[in-house]
């Protein structure tokens, strides 16, 4: 279970972290990913999702790690999941991916076997405990 907390605690630094450039240097952060905000509301979209969902996401991991890693872990799984779901059907609709799209799905596909793995394990082990 050690282990467990310490992937729900990290991935818990790394949304927030992840969370702080849409806040304090939106325009950089958005190019960086190669997003256009210059249309009207696309900046407080941006923020709002980048930022606040992200943040909120990261704070949600960062209570539950202490003494419910599995729900942290089941968190992580689908909200990765469901990132990686959109960008796989977005790649089909857009007309090109970047670098960064692509490390993405990268890191996506190996957070979603690491904490598969890492549920699987558990429940197993929660099963032998059971019997």
């Amino acid at each position: 279970m050690k282990t467990d907390t310490i992937i729900v605690r990290s991935f818990a630094a790394l949304f927030v972290l992840f969370s702080l450039p849409a806040f304090f240097a939106t325009e950089l952060f958005a190019e960086t990913l190669r997003f256009s905000i210059a249309l009207p509301g696309a900046k407080m979209e941006f923020i709002a999702a980048y930022g606040g969902l992200i943040l909120g996401a990261g704070l949600f991991l960062a209570i539950v790690a202490k003494d419910n890693a599995r729900i942290g872990l089941l968190a992580i799984l689908f909200l990765v999941g469901g990132l990686f779901a959109g960008r796989i059907e977005g790649m089909f609709f857009d007309e090109g991916t970047t670098a960064v799209q692509v490390t993405f799905l990268v890191l996506e596909s190996l957070t979603l076997l690491i904490v598969g793995s890492r549920l699987k394990s558990s429940a197993q082990t929660t099963a032998i405990a059971a019997t």
